[in-house]
């Protein structure tokens, strides 16, 4: 019995880290471009993709929804970012450290 309990466990933990519509992820080294895939389940519906940011950065730092504006950030944040989406395309975010050079950001994504 404490065999199934504990295989049943670490499959919720497998099931649980392979979401293609969320990510979740710091940002402590500003010398490099961070690029992600949202990619939406085809038997789930969606009303929005969410943007959330936290933490602080010395200069300005650039998030980019391939195909729209740059979101353009700086100095301590805690930031919520919300645009509908109805669709099932895939989405490409890029983070951009731009003029940042330290700092130490939590960025999430998800459809």
């Amino acid at each position: 019995m404490k065999r199934i309990t504990i295989l049943i466990i670490i499959g919720f933990v497998f099931i649980s880290c392979n979401n293609k519509d969320y990510r979740k992820f710091t940002v402590v080294d500003f010398s490099k471009k961070r690029i992600d895939t949202l990619i939406p389940y085809k038997n789930k519906t969606y009303v929005s993709f969410v943007i959330k940011v936290k933490g602080y950065t010395n200069d300005t730092v650039k998030i980019k929804r391939i195909g729209y504006f740059d979101i353009i950030l700086s100095g301590q944040l805690d930031t919520i970012i919300n645009y509908d989406y109805y669709g099932s395309n895939n989405i490409k975010c890029v983070f951009d450290p731009y003029k940042a050079t330290e700092g130490k950001l939590k960025i999430e994504y998800s459809l």
